[in-house]
């Protein structure tokens, strides 16, 4: 069964909300499913930006790795998960997340 990735980026609107909210919460809850990040979050340094949206950089560019696509699911969907939620959608916008299914062996 392959992994699973999840895949963010979006623009922070309050920064100390964001982080104290939701981000700071992220590690702890990745562990609970078997996650883990593979990018620094809000502190990922970009070396190069293509968005025909907006052509603005976003602020957080985050990927997590799980190990197949139900834990990954059932993160998203955890009661952990939803508390802390409003905490990123209050405090970003232009938002994009997906989960998507990794190439296995």
């Amino acid at each position: 069964m392959p992994n699973a990735y999840v895949m963010i980026h979006l623009e922070i609107t309050n920064r100390e909300e964001f982080i104290s909210g939701f981000a700071s919460k992220i590690p702890a809850l990745l562990a609970e499913f078997g996650g883990k990040a593979l990018t620094s979050g809000p502190d990922a340094e970009v070396h190069f930006l293509e968005n025909q949206v907006t052509d603005r950089q976003a602020d957080v560019h985050a990927i997590f790795e799980f190990p197949d696509k139900e834990s990954a699911l059932a993160w998203r969907n955890s009661e952990g998960y939803k508390t802390i939620l409003p905490h990123r959608t209050n405090n970003t916008t232009n938002t994009y997340f997906a989960i998507v299914d990794g190439l296995g062996d």
